[in-house]
């Protein structure tokens, strides 16, 4: 670890300009060399220093204040009050402020898939990748990269060593594309992925207008959502981003295009509008502005949507059956680098506590932002593009593994980064 280099997030906030314009987010093609590299450097988030104490599993996470009782003959000694009713036990960690009342991540990354070449596939090695965007771990412990760049959907055990060339491709095929005609091909749209309990594997495929669902194992797909046309009506989605399947097997879209998101039946050959206004885009609670990444929290039917168009950059809380969603990152319309705000969000997910984590694109950083809370914690990244192993150049999504390791999947670098929790 090296010496010196943790990050502490600040809090304080700017003012921001507003905006009530909204513009497309597209995903960058430019890329950046990087050497991998296995150094690690601590990376701190939080606005309060805590004690730690030693645990083997990770407990619930919150903000927390600290008070200071001076002890009679020895040096003083803290206490930590949780923000929430739940009682954080931290684990032991270098000795930085505290993240997640003593749940760190290190600061810089392992390369963990890709060469950080912009061409990604050079031999048809499985350990490359270009341009890639949705991530999704399932229950088994596989990883799966849309390698878009590619046309091809990659499946990795996360107990392979980095860049280990061990995986398999899930869906499509190496370096051909294909139009909506095809069921075993796409085109270089492959965006966001999902997998459900049965295994499988469900892609939005962009540029097709159409969601693909592939039996785990099968050479080819079949159309769950769409009809492989662009369009506004109801049977057709128009350039999906973020998908989700719920246990009915009931499919969430969002349709970038149409700036809103779309609920399928399973079989259903139409779906219905469960959030925002089709073809009408905006920074107002009942509007969505270019939806990409989508997380669904089931136990509570609330819908979260990143909001990637620049001039808005928000995620949004959206409560199934209701006609407005809710802002919890970012300020709408008000687009910026601070701690509270947001540049082009893409892929979100959630943790346990049902903190928030978003790939902050055109930030070049990974947010955190706490349950109950709107201010973000830098956790990866350094706010700035490279290829460095302290920088992300555009992050596309990210997900946590059970042991809440990080990875991201760094767009212009192709590559698959991992930050490793203490």
């Amino acid at each position: 670890m090296r010496s010196g280099s943790t990050r502490t997030p600040s809090t304080v906030s700017t003012a921001s300009t507003a905006s009530t314009a909204s513009t497309a987010s597209t995903a960058s093609t430019a890329s950046t060399a990087s050497t991998p590299s296995t150094a690690s450097t601590t990376s701190t988030a939080s606005t309060a220093s805590t004690a730690s104490t030693t645990s083997t599993a990770p407990t619930a996470p919150t903000t927390s204040t600290t008070t200071t009782t001076p002890a009679t003959t020895t040096a003083p000694t803290t206490t930590t009050t949780p923000a929430t009713t739940t009682a954080p036990t931290t684990t032991t960690a270098p000795t930085t402020t505290a993240s997640l009342s003593g749940i760190y991540w290190n600061a810089t990354r392992t390369q963990y898939w890709g060469t950080g070449s912009s061409s990604g596939l050079i031999t048809g090695s499985l350990n490359q990748t270009s341009m890639p965007t949705g991530l999704y771990i399932d229950s088994n412990n596989n990883l799966y990269i849309g390698d878009s760049g590619n046309d091809r959907v990659i499946m990795q055990s996360l107990s392979i060593t980095t860049n280990a060339p061990g995986g398999i491709i899930a869906a499509g095929s190496t370096n051909i594309s294909g139009n909506s005609s095809f069921s075993n091909l796409f085109s270089t749209g492959v965006r966001y992925l999902f997998v459900d309990s049965s295994q499988n594997l469900y892609v939005a495929d962009a540029f097709n207008n159409r969601v693909m669902r592939w039996a785990s194992g099968a050479s080819s797909g079949l159309m769950v959502a769409g009809d492989g046309t662009f369009g506004s009506t109801l049977n057709q989605v128009y350039s999906p981003y973020g998908i989700w399947v719920d246990s009915s097997l009931n499919i969430f879209v969002a349709e970038y295009q149409l700036h809103r998101v779309t609920k399928w039946a399973p079989g259903a050959t139409a779906g219905i509008i469960v959030a925002g206004i089709s073809n009408s885009a905006g920074n107002t609670t009942n509007k969505l502005a270019y939806p990409a990444g989508l997380y669904y929290d089931e136990a509570n039917q609330d819908l979260y949507i990143a909001n990637s168009a620049t001039s808005t950059s928000t995620v949004m809380k959206w409560h199934i059956g209701d006609l407005n969603g809710t802002v919890v990152a970012g300020v709408a319309g008000a687009y910026g680098n601070t701690a509270t705000q947001l540049k082009s969000p893409m892929g979100i997910t959630l943790d346990q506590w049902n903190n928030l984590y978003v790939a902050d694109r055109s930030n070049s950083r990974v947010q955190l932002i706490c349950n109950g809370t709107t201010t973000g914690i830098t956790i990866a990244g350094s706010g700035a593009s490279g290829s460095s192993v302290t920088t992300i150049s555009a992050p596309y999504d990210v997900k946590l593994d059970s042991q809440l390791n990080l990875y991201v999947s760094d767009n212009s670098g192709s590559r698959i980064s991992k930050f490793r929790k203490y």
